[in-house]
């Protein structure tokens, strides 16, 4: 039995499992289902699988069977896609290469695979296209996995989706994902002969991902815009993973923990047991510190960042502050497409997700950390991006997963509503009012030119952001990663 099917006959749920979950949920507005959904994950997280059999067994796991009358269709992309995304990756990523493992250059895949969704016979070449990139913190993940959410996009934003299989770590490192991201871009946006439709205009095309699916809505923004690529419609980014120093004060809030079920560990996955992924991991990793440490590079980093062990499965710790790594630290986030932004009020992620929304709406204003922003004043990148902010009450990390639940299905009406607007907008002068739902626009919600922020009720009412929600902002150890929690 798969989870979700597992979730389906909660209502006949034997008293041997609730007896298991007696202290009831940490929410009162969580029901049973909910809160024993989230207490499985938290239970299958805490077993220490490989992480080969983590990798193999998550499709397994969240089986997910699509509706009869949309079709997934699955395509291998042509190498060249990857061929021309690297070449930009080459030219932007110069000033990084002493501490990028060359690997990610030589792919040791089947090819870059992807699958298209979308509705039976009304397919349709002016139709708009999600380019939607799965999450699984760079480690786990895949296209099936990300349905429950792809499939409504298809159902009720009246568009396709292309969801990809990108790179996972730790047998691929940064910048790996970014690179098969950029790649599925370009495949839409310049298709070759073969790819069987005409070119999308990007003006077509949204952006949208989960946790580190969320992360490369961000990177590959930036790096759209650095490399002078045509930029998309619009974005989504749900619960997005875009501090990968995990500094933030929500991702180790002890009241926090008690309710959502990212693990509260600086190292998780390079925690798990040996395998022949991970012996192979840790033999690379000798090899490429030896190197960092031959040439000792010069790029922008904190001491923080070499004082604890590599505790991240996707880069070397030196890596940290590439904005294409941890997008939170980038000098500027201007000049990018609208965006929507989606975090639990209760998630690991909040405070990062907060943050980066204003940095991104106010280019000027938050220019954090000083580390990392020292060329502000001679970016060409000052323009402030226009940014939706959605806080849900009570929910934990990537809630939207469960569809069962009305803050899920609020939250994906909210980003279909998005979706159509965004990509309804023919030039760039994008205002606020052309992108905000109208029960933002007819309620006492503030609203200036570039940033709305509110709060999600569980029963969908909307209001200002609670007075805490940007206590993050005066945080004064952004970027700095925390020893003590390692």
């Amino acid at each position: 039995m798969s989870f979700f099917s597992f979730l389906e006959s909660i209502p006949s749920i034997s008293s041997v499992v609730l007896k298991y979950y007696t202290e009831g949920p940490p929410k009162k507005s969580w029901d049973l289902r909910f809160h024993l959904a989230i207490a499985m994950i938290k239970d299958g997280l805490a077993s220490k699988l490989s992480i080969e059999q983590i990798q193999e067994g998550f499709d397994t796991y969240f089986k997910f069977k699509t509706y009869p009358n949309i079709t997934i269709k699955d395509v291998i992309l042509d190498d060249e896609y990857r061929q021309k995304s690297k070449a930009h990756l080459e030219k932007i990523l110069k000033q990084y290469v002493d501490v990028l493992d060359e690997k990610w250059k030589d792919p040791n895949d089947k090819g870059l695979h992807g699958e298209w969704q979308y509705i039976n016979e009304k397919t349709s070449e002016t139709d708009n296209v999600i380019l939607y990139l799965h999450g699984g913190g760079f480690c786990i993940g895949s296209p099936k996995y990300v349905r429950l959410i792809t499939i409504k996009f298809v159902k009720f934003a009246d568009c396709r989706v292309f969801s990809l299989n990108y790179r996972l770590s730790p047998q691929n490192q940064f910048p790996a994902a970014l690179c098969d991201s950029i790649a599925a871009y370009l495949y839409l946006t310049n298709p070759g002969p073969n790819a069987g439709f005409e070119p999308i205009n990007p003006k077509r095309i949204i952006l949208a991902g989960e946790n580190a699916g969320g992360n490369l809505v961000f990177s590959t923004l930036l790096f759209l815009r650095d490399a002078g690529l045509p930029l998309p419609a619009g974005a989504i980014a749900l619960s997005p993973w875009v501090d990968l120093t995990q500094s933030m004060p929500s991702k180790w809030d002890s009241e926090i923990d008690k309710i959502d079920f990212v693990p509260s560990e600086l190292g998780y996955f390079t925690n798990v047991p040996s395998s022949p992924a991970m012996d192979e991991f840790y033999a690379n990793t000798k090899v490429l510190a030896d190197k960092i440490a031959l040439k000792n590079p010069k790029i922008v980093s904190h001491p923080s960042f070499t004082e604890v062990p590599r505790f991240n499965l996707y880069c070397v710790n030196e890596a940290l502050a590439i904005p294409y790594v941890s997008p939170m630290l980038a000098e500027s986030l201007g000049n990018l497409p609208p965006i929507l932004c989606q975090v639990g009020g209760d998630e690991k992620f909040r405070d990062e997700t907060v943050l980066i929304c204003h940095k991104a709406s106010s280019p000027h204003e938050y220019q954090l950390p000083s580390y990392a922003t020292k060329n502000f004043e001679k970016s060409p990148f000052k323009k402030p991006t226009n940014v939706i902010l959605e806080v849900y009450d009570d929910m934990p990390h990537v809630f939207h997963m469960f569809t069962f639940s009305k803050p899920s299905q609020v939250a994906v009406k909210r980003c279909c509503d998005f979706i159509k607007r965004v990509s309804s907008i023919e030039d760039n002068n994008t205002s606020m009012i052309d992108i905000i739902n109208e029960d933002i626009v007819s309620s006492s919600i503030s609203v200036s030119s570039s940033f709305t922020a509110i709060r999600v009720g569980t029963d969908g009412m909307i209001r200002e952001l609670n007075e805490t929600d940007r206590d993050c902002l005066k945080w004064n150890e952004i970027g700095v990663v925390p020893k003590s929690n390692l």
